[in-house]
């Protein structure tokens, strides 16, 4: 009897050991919080109708990520209509312009951000952060796309929610591609726009853009394929280079 009973708690430790170990492995083991940042965007507006000026302004945020540092900064990707001004205001030509851009690391530090490259048909953007070097982490790029059903986490600062070493983290599910975007469903809200979706090992698979407005739990994503293919080619291209240029302009989109 002794024995049977030494055997049942010997199971039990191990059981218990077993599990504990498997804890040590949990989601904040592995999501890249510091790679997130908040964006906030400023636009000054200055337009003329025959002798009549006016001056304006808006403030929009949106979140976004790191995917590269270097020792003079950080490369962080975010959505296109996070980085530039409305598009119905581009379009007009008697609109004068000024945007101003500028992030914030989970540990509530501010930067100036430059706008090196987008593209706004996949709606993807990435800029430069000089001197943001240290206290992130980079988001790596996953080497397959996520399959129907996968589960999956979403970093983003939805209506602007964040503060020090706080930022809300949704889980998620894969459910689809259609034509131009990949699809998932968890919570989003204006300001999660640009933010990044990981799978369960913390690398990126996508790039939130939008959500249907009467169901904002589904989501619409940068397809992974143009989302890995713009990274990669904007930081092969020596991204760096154009951001040092001393005729700095807002590329032509593609």
């Amino acid at each position: 009897m002794s024995k049977k009973v030494i055997l049942i708690i010997l199971l039990l430790a191990f059981s218990v050991s077993c599990n504990s170990g498997y804890l040590k492995f949990s989601a904040a083991d592995v999501l890249p919080r510091k790679g997130y940042v908040f964006i906030k965007k400023i636009v000054d507006i200055h337009a003329c109708k025959k002798k009549k000026c006016i001056q304006d302004r808006y403030v929009a945020v949106g979140s976004g990520f790191i995917v590269k540092t270097s020792y003079k900064g950080s490369y962080v990707v975010t959505a296109a209509h996070v980085c530039l001004p409305a598009k119905s205001l581009r379009a007009n030509p008697k609109i004068k312009l000024r945007t101003r851009l500028k992030v914030e690391t989970l540990t509530g530090r501010y930067f100036n951000a430059k706008i090196l490259d987008y593209n706004s048909k996949i709606d993807a953007c990435i800029m430069f952060v000089e001197d943001m070097v240290s206290d992130v982490e980079t988001v790596n790029i996953a080497e397959r796309g996520p399959k129907e059903g996968d589960k999956i986490f979403n970093i983003a600062s939805p209506y602007g929610i964040h503060s020090y070493n706080v930022i809300p983290l949704f889980e998620g599910r894969y459910i689809g591609r259609t034509m131009d975007d990949d699809m998932y469903v968890f919570p989003a809200a204006p300001g999660s726009s640009g933010s990044m979706i990981l799978n369960e090992k913390g690398e990126l698979v996508g790039l939130l853009h939008s959500v249907y407005m009467r169901m904002k739990q589904v989501v619409l994503s940068v397809r992974y394929d143009d989302l890995k293919q713009f990274i990669r080619r904007n930081l092969i291209e020596n991204v760096q280079e154009k951001y040092q240029s001393n005729s700095y302009q807002i590329p032509h989109k593609l």
